[in-house]
C-alpha cells in the first residue's frame, strides 16, 4: 500500500484456529475515491489492530464481535463483523512498518 493509502475501514477479521494468517476485509480511501481491499496480517498484526481499536471506541472488546462455527474436528472459523456502531477506521502504517502484509484487490 503506498502513502496515499494509510487509512482503512475494516468491516470484518476472519480466522481459523490452525492458520497464522488473518483476513481483513475493509475500504481504503483516497480523497473521493475509495476501494474494498482484503489484507492478510499475522497473528501479531491481529493484535496490533485490535489495539488500535480498543484506543478509538471506548468499551471495546473484540468478543462482543467474534463469532465461532465449528469447521471440523480440530479447526474453528472465527468472524467478528463491525457494524457502524464503531469506529472501525484505523492508520495501517504501524502494521505495515512492523511486518508484511499482503493486499488482495480485484
Amino acid at each position: 500500500m503506498n502513502k496515499a493509502s494509510n487509512k482503512i475501514e475494516i468491516s470484518s477479521l476472519v480466522f481459523t484456529s490452525n492458520d497464522p494468517e488473518v483476513l481483513v476485509k475493509g475500504t481504503v480511501s483516497r480523497g473521493k475515491l475509495s476501494y474494498e481491499t482484503e489484507l492478510l496480517i499475522s497473528q501479531t498484526q491481529l493484535n496490533m489492530v485490535i489495539n488500535q481499536l480498543s484506543k478509538q471506541n471506548d468499551s471495546f472488546s473484540v468478543d462482543n464481535y467474534l463469532k465461532t462455527e465449528q469447521v471440523d474436528q480440530y479447526e474453528k472459523l472465527f468472524y467478528a463483523d463491525f457494524g457502524s456502531d464503531l469506529n472501525a477506521v484505523i492508520d495501517i502504517r504501524p502494521i505495515i512498518k512492523s511486518h508484511q502484509i499482503i493486499q488482495i484487490r480485484a
